[in-house]
C-alpha cells in the first residue's frame, strides 16, 4: 500500500537536484512574535539545569530557584512550573507577580493560569489593576480567563487597560466561556467596545462562534447580525459568526450563510458557512443547490467540509442522489470528496455503487472512507465485506471495518449474529494493533457478549502490551473493563492503580474504579507515576540555535516551520533528530479537519496510532495557537512523540493544553490546500541563522 500511494509523488521528484529541497528564502520572525523574549537559555548551564528538573517534573526543587538573585532564573523556574503544574508552588507564584522583572511576572502569571483554582483569580486581579508591562498585563489576563469564576469575570470587565491588550480581555471572556463561566454584562461588553459600526473583532467573534449555549447571547442575536452586514469579505471574524448562526439557527442567518458559502474570498470563511449549515440539520435540503456547487470549490477543505454535510442527510432525494452520483462520477481527480459523500450513497440506497468505487482506489486512506460509509447500510452482502476486511494487514482498512461493524451492530444487535460480531472484535483487539483494539475494546462491554467472556479475553491483552507504546488501547481496554461485571474486574483495576508505572494508565483505572465502587468511597493514586524520557543533549541542541527551521517538502511546495528551541527544547530536539535520520521522509497527513488542524509525523504507522516509542513531556509554552502554529500531538499529559500538526486558523482552546513549538513562517498556503494521504516527501533541519 505504501509504494503505490507514494509512486506518483517520487515520480514527480524524480531527478530533481539536491536545491530542490533548498530551504526557501524566508522572513524570519522577530523575537516578540513568540511572546516570551529570549533568555539565551542554550547558552546558559544554570537555566539548562532548571530545564532538566522540569522534564524530571521535580516541583519542590524547581520552587527553590523562585526566589534566586538572577532574574533570569526565577523567570526561567517559573515558566518551567508552567508544564510541571505543580500546585504547591502557587503561593510563591502569586509572590513573584510584584517581581521587581516584568518577565518573572509574566511566566509567574502564565504558570498560574496553568496551574492556580478559581482561589488565586482575586490575588491577580489586583496584580493587574497595579500592572503598566503590556506583556505581563497580558499574560495575567490570559491566566484569569483559563482559572476565573463569575466574580472575577465581572470584575475584569471593569479593569481599566490599554488599547493593546483589550483583545486579549476580549479572548479571555471567551475562555471563561469555554469552561461554562458566563455573564450577561460580558456578552455586552464585547460589543460595546465597537459600537456604533459593531464590526467584531476576531477574538469577540470567537467567543460567539464557539459557546455551544445560544442562550447565553441571545440577547445580542441581532447585534451579531449588524455585526455580520458590517464586515468585508475575508474578514477572519465571518468563519466565527458562522458558528454562531448555525447553532443560533434562525431563519435571518440563511442569507449570510449562503452568502458566505458561495462568494465569501477567504476559504475559511467558507468553511465554516458549509459547517453551519450542517448544524442546522432538517433545515439543510433548502441549501443543497449551495452545498453542490461548494463540492467544486478550488479550495478542497471546502469541498469536504460540503460534502460531509450532503452525506450526512439521513433520507436524500432520488434527486440529490442521483445528482452526487454524477458528480463522482465526473470528478475522479477529487478521491477525498467523493469518499466523504459515500454515506450519501448508502442512505440513498447504493450501496453496489460504494463497493463498486472501493474497489477502485487504492489509497487505504480513501479506501477506508467507503467501508466507514458501509457502517450505515443494512444489506448482508456488504456486511459479509466489512467482516473480510476487519482482518485486512493495512491497519487502516480493518480499523474502518471494525468501526463500521460497531456501527452495523449497534443497528441491530437484538436480532444479529451476536457470535460472529464478538469473534470479528476479540480478534481485532487480539491483534495488540493500537487501532483496532481501540476500535474493539469498547463494544466488547455490551451485555450481549457476556456469554463469550470478554472480561477475561480483554485483560489477556492487556497484560500483554506496554506502555507507553500501547497507552491509547490499553485505556480503552481499562474502560472497557469498567464496564464488565464479571467479578474479577475490580481486583485487575486495583492492581493497576497500585502497580502500573504510567500516569495515564493509574489514573484511567483510577476513574473506572471510582465508577464501579460504591458511592463516597474513591480510590486514590499513590506513589512514583513518571515514566522514563528522553533528556535533552545541550550540545547538540546548541548546534541548531535558538530558531532552527523544520521545512517539509511536499507535492504541493514547502512548509518552513520555525521552531523555537528555548521553549520547547525536549520538543525540537525530538523533531530535529527524527527529521535528521529521514524518518518524516515518506510518511503521510494522516489527519485533516478543514480549518482546523493537518496532522502528521506519524513514521512508525503512517495512520496515526503509532508511537511514541519513548514520550517526551508536554512542554507548554506561551506561544499561542493562531494560524500556522505547530503543535505536538497527545494522548494525555506527557505522553507526546513524533506526531505534529499545524493549524488553519486561531485556535485558543488548544493553548496551554497541548505542546506549541513554533509557526509556519512559510508556506500556509500548502497547508491550506493539504488533504488527507498527501506526503512529506523529505523533511529538512537548518540551523538558526
Amino acid at each position: 500500500m505504501r509504494t503505490a500511494l507514494l509512486l506518483p509523488v517520487f515520480l514527480f521528484f524524480a531527478g530533481c537536484s539536491a536545491s530542490r529541497y533548498a530551504v526557501p528564502d524566508v522572513q524570519r520572525l522577530p523575537d516578540q512574535a513568540f511572546v516570551r523574549p529570549p533568555d539565551s537559555l542554550l547558552e546558559r548551564p544554570d537555566l539548562q539545569e532548571i530545564v532538566d528538573l522540569q522534564v524530571l517534573r521535580r516541583g519542590p526543587e524547581l520552587m527553590s530557584y523562585l526566589n534566586h538573585p538572577d532574574a533570569a532564573l526565577r523567570a526561567r523556574a517559573a515558566f518551567a512550573l508552567g508544564s510541571v503544574q505543580f500546585s504547591g508552588a502557587v503561593p510563591e507564584l502569586l509572590g513573584l507577580l510584584a517581581d521587581s522583572s516584568p518577565n518573572v511576572r509574566a511566566d509567574a502569571a502564565f504558570a498560574l493560569g496553568q496551574t492556580a483554582d478559581s482561589l488565586a483569580g482575586p490575588y491577580m486581579l489586583v496584580a493587574l489593576s497595579q500592572e503598566d508591562d503590556l506583556a505581563v498585563q497580558a499574560e495575567l489576563i490570559e491566566a484569569i480567563g483559563k482559572i476565573g469564576d463569575e466574580e472575577a469575570l465581572v470584575d475584569l470587565l471593569h479593569i481599566s487597560i490599554p488599547e493593546a491588550v483589550e483583545n486579549v480581555r476580549h479572548l479571555a471572556i471567551a475562555r471563561f466561556g469555554l469552561r461554562e463561566v458566563f455573564h450577561p454584562d460580558a456578552v455586552a461588553f464585547l460589543f460595546r467596545q465597537h459600537l456604533p459600526n459593531l464590526i467584531l473583532k476576531e477574538e469577540s467573534a470567537y467567543f460567539f462562534g464557539r459557546i455551544r449555549d445560544t442562550e447565553v447571547w441571545a440577547n445580542e442575536a441581532e447585534n451579531l447580525r449588524s455585526a455580520y452586514h458590517n464586515m468585508f469579505g475575508s474578514d477572519p471574524a465571518i468563519m466565527h459568526l458562522m458558528s454562531a448562526f448555525g447553532r443560533q439557527g434562525q431563519r435571518e442567518e440563511h442569507r449570510a450563510l449562503r452568502s458566505t458559502l458561495s462568494a465569501d474570498p477567504d476559504w475559511r470563511n467558507r468553511n465554516n458557512a458549509a459547517r453551519a449549515i450542517g448544524m442546522l440539520g432538517v433545515r439543510v435540503p433548502r441549501f443543497q443547490n449551495e452545498l453542490l456547487n461548494a463540492l467544486d470549490d478550488e479550495n478542497r477543505n471546502v469541498a469536504m467540509t460540503a460534502a460531509g454535510v450532503l452525506a450526512n442527510i439521513e433520507t436524500p432525494s432520488p434527486e440529490l442522489t442521483l445528482q452526487v452520483s454524477d458528480w463522482i462520477v465526473a470528478n475522479e481527480s477529487r478521491p477525498n470528496v467523493s469518499g466523504a459523500l459515500m454515506p450519501l450513497l448508502v442512505s440513498g440506497g447504493h450501496v453496489d455503487h460504494v463497493m463498486a468505487w472501493m474497489d477502485a482506489q487504492d489509497n487505504p486512506f480513501i479506501h477506508a472512507q467507503g467501508i466507514t460509509a458501509l457502517g450505515g447500510a443494512l444489506d448482508g452482502t456488504s456486511l459479509d465485506l466489512l467482516f473480510d476486511e476487519s482482518d485486512d494487514d493495512d491497519t487502516r482498512i480493518a480499523y474502518a471495518a471494525l468501526n463500521a461493524l460497531k456501527a452495523r451492530w449497534e443497528a441491530s444487535r437484538e436480532t444479529a449474529d451476536a457470535e460472529r460480531f464478538y469473534d470479528a472484535f476479540a480478534a481485532g483487539v487480539a491483534r495488540k494493533d493500537l487501532a483496532t483494539t481501540s476500535a474493539s475494546a469498547s463494544i466488547m462491554s455490551d451485555s450481549l457478549f457476556t456469554p463469550f467472556d470478554p472480561g477475561r479475553d480483554l485483560r489477556a491483552v492487556y497484560l500483554d502490551m506496554e506502555a507507553p507504546q500501547d497507552i491509547e488501547p490499553m485505556v480503552e481496554i481499562i474502560k472497557a473493563l469498567a464496564e464488565i461485571r464479571d467479578g474479577q474486574g475490580i481486583d485487575f483495576l486495583v492492581d493497576v492503580v497500585m502497580q502500573s508505572g504510567h500516569t495515564v494508565l493509574r489514573q484511567a483505572a483510577e476513574e473506572a474504579l471510582n465508577g464501579r465502587l460504591e458511592e463516597g468511597i474513591e480510590a486514590e493514586m499513590r506513589g512514583e507515576t513518571l515514566t522514563s524520557t528522553v533528556f535533552i543533549d545541550w550540545e547538540q541542541l546548541a548546534g541548531y540555535g535558538p530558531r532552527p527551521l523544520l521545512t517539509l517538502f511536499t507535492e504541493h511546495g514547502p512548509i518552513v516551520i520555525e521552531m523555537d528551541a528555548e521553549q520547547a527544547p525536549q520538543t525540537v530536539q525530538k523533531l530535529i533528530r527524527t527529521a535528521i535520520r529521514g524518518e518524516y521522509d515518506g510518511v503521510p497527513f494522516h489527519r485533516v479537519v478543514p480549518n482546523f488542524v493537518i496532522q502528521g509525523g506519524d513514521h512508525f504507522r503512517e495512520d496515526g496510532f503509532g508511537g511514541p516509542d519513548v514520550a517526551i513531556r508536554s512542554e507548554f509554552t506561551r506561544i499561542h495557537y493562531t494560524t500556522g502554529t505547530a503543535g505536538i500531538a497527545s494522548s494525555g499529559k506527557d505522553t507526546e512523540g513524533v506526531q505534529y500538526f499545524l493549524t488553519h486558523s486561531m485556535q485558543p482552546h488548544l493553548d496551554g493544553r497541548y505542546t506549541a513549538f513554533g509557526r509556519v513562517i512559510h508556506g500556509q498556503d500548502v497547508v491550506d490546500v493539504i488533504q488527507q494521504g498527501d506526503v512529506v516527501v523529505r523533511a529538512r533541519v537548518s540551523k538558526d541563522l
